[in-house]
């Protein structure tokens, strides 16, 4: 995302990756923020992000970040508390860009005018980084938390081109490219929250949370066309209900839980944890194999009631993750 680079012009309709950015190009008002989220599944969320903060307020701004990762992590939320309260602000602030950067790119419409959001969305991160922040809450806490430790910009360069990559791909073909793109994914937010780039074990591990989560959101995500499952193994071909049969759901639920597991293994995932996220890891871990246990029992009715994890059970989690890493 250097500055060197010469401005790039409009990115026609996408086709392929990669696409062309579209730089210091700004609309002439904000209408094109709000209007972007309006059939958005996260627009609730992420209005809070794109309302404008009074004096660039970092408290505020890191205030609303907070409450808008928690809700959006949901059952994976208490590992934040395990996080040093450096990496804990990071982690939210992160995740509160990388909330609305994928909303943008899962909105209906042209193709071109969503790439064109993306790239406003990048443009805004890059003035953030240099210093000045646009007045939402994200980008007020990305240049504070720029200012006492740089973002590692390769990262956010990934995330915002898996970003590109949704918009182009609605959903992936085979069972490899979905693991290929979770993989991708879940390595981008792990080297920008890392400040370095992670090896394949964490990026694997990474990719397991998400697809854990999708499972979770599945019942919205096939109603969108949206979903992370491969077409090869659920087509694009729905009964009149606008579902697909449920014991082939069933049956390929169970088979994405079996392929997740593996990567959340202690063995699998443990060196390649770098110490001060150890016991958030152990949380996450946990919790996502006792999620996938229940989606796989609960089968095709997570599309109806995805699974969550109670009170109890988080506390469980969170004792076991301090005690045993």
């Amino acid at each position: 995302m250097s500055h060197s680079r010469p401005r790039a012009q409009p990115s026609p309709p996408a086709s392929a990756i990669p696409v062309e950015r579209v730089r210091e190009e700004r609309p002439s008002d904000e209408t094109w923020r709000a209007d972007a989220l309006a059939k958005s599944r996260h627009s609730r969320l992420a209005d809070h992000l794109l309302r404008p903060v009074e004096d660039r307020d970092v408290g505020r701004s890191a205030a609303v970040c907070a409450a808008v990762t928690r809700e959006l992590l949901r059952d994976f939320a208490p590992a934040l508390i395990l996080l040093p309260a450096a990496q804990r602000r990071r982690a939210q602030a992160l995740t509160a860009y990388a909330l609305t950067l994928f909303d943008f790119a899962g909105q209906s419409g042209l193709e071109g005018e969503r790439l064109s959001q993306i790239n406003r969305w990048e443009y805004d991160l890059e003035e953030a980084l240099v210093g000045r922040p646009v007045g939402q809450p994200v980008f007020v806490l990305l240049a504070s938390e720029q200012e006492r430790q740089p973002w590692r910009r390769e990262g956010f360069d990934r995330l915002i081109q898996c970003a590109r990559h949704r918009v182009a791909v609605a959903r992936p073909r085979t069972v490899e490219a979905a693991a290929r793109e979770a993989r991708e994914l879940g390595g981008a937010l792990a080297e920008a929250l890392l400040g370095r780039a992670a090896p394949p074990p964490l990026e694997s591990f990474a990719a397991a949370l998400l697809r854990v989560r999708a499972l979770q959101n599945l019942g919205e995500s096939l109603r969108r066309h949206q979903a992370r499952l491969a077409v090869e193994e659920l087509p694009e071909a729905w009964d009149a209900a606008g579902r697909p049969d449920r014991a082939s759901l069933a049956r390929l639920v169970r088979e994405e839980c079996r392929r997740i597991r593996p990567l959340l293994t202690a063995q699998a995932v443990g060196p390649a944890i770098p110490q001060p996220f150890r016991t958030a890891a152990g949380f996450l871990r946990r919790a996502a194999l006792r999620l996938a246990g229940q989606i796989e029992r609960r089968g095709a009715a997570i599309v109806e009631t995805p699974p969550r994890l109670d009170l109890t059970t988080r506390l469980w989690l969170l004792l076991g993750a301090r005690w045993l890493g």
